[in-house]
């Protein structure tokens, strides 16, 4: 059993401990950047494939960082970790909780590199925003009643801010509104990957049942009820044909 530790929340030793490695690395990237003058973010954000600054490290490197110009955006990033990880982690277990945040940032990256390739996007991106969103959505599907306040003032059910984060991230990337949400959508995906169990996904057995299942499904919708010449004290139930 984890013991909720820190901040008067849930939060555990682990979670802790990864907010603390996240703030510290932040304050040192914000200490190089603008006072040494060692562009950190430009070393360690990932490039697209086909930008001259890419280097296969930036995989590994860029969810550890965020905009050194933005730390507004990094507290709600922090913020939400802090209500969302707990959870997430008392439902997987702390090994499993690390493998999905750093699926998710895989995923992300992933996702985005595949889209850059495919569309030119040459933006690079940093930041454990797939992760934070891939918390939200699961945390919505394995308590899906659990009622939130959502801006500390309205009730809402955690299905729904699950299913809402998933809508409008689509939304506002296909608006190009989000230039970075292949990254995100990629976070999510992976996580429901994960979470769902890669075997149950793409299990060839089980998928070749879905699929016989599904011919059964379709042979039934084409049935029509016929009643017949049947008299009309026939006890007999009606015929499918």
């Amino acid at each position: 059993m984890r013991t909720p530790i820190g901040f008067g929340s849930n939060l555990t030793r682990l979670g802790k401990k990864l907010l603390i490695i996240y703030v510290v690395i932040y304050i040192l990237e914000l200490i190089l950047e603008h006072w040494v003058g060692i562009p950190v973010a430009a070393y360690l954000q990932l490039y697209p494939l086909t930008h001259h600054n890419f280097h296969i490290w930036q995989i590994i490197t860029h969810p550890f960082i965020h905009h050194p110009i933005m730390p507004i955006t990094f507290i709600f990033s922090c913020i939400g970790f802090y209500f969302f990880a707990a959870p997430v982690e008392y439902a997987f277990g702390s090994k499993r909780f690390l493998i999905l945040f750093y699926f998710s940032a895989l995923g992300g990256a992933l996702c985005g590199l595949s889209f850059s390739m495919v569309t030119g996007f040459n933006a690079p991106f940093l930041g454990m925003l797939p992760s934070l969103l891939s918390l939200i959505v699961i945390f919505g599907l394995i308590n899906p009643e659990a009622t939130i306040l959502l801006m500390f003032v309205i009730p809402l059910k955690a299905k729904y801010l699950s299913y809402g984060t998933i809508l409008i991230t689509l939304l506002t990337f296909l608006a190009k509104a989000n230039s970075h949400g292949a990254y995100h959508l990629g976070g999510i995906l992976f996580s429901y990957i994960y979470f769902k169990g890669p075997g149950t996904l793409f299990d060839p057995h089980l998928i070749y049942l879905r699929y016989q299942k599904w011919k059964l499904m379709r042979k039934r919708s084409h049935l029509r009820v016929i009643d017949g010449d049947k008299k009309k004290d026939d006890d007999g139930g009606p015929t499918y044909h």
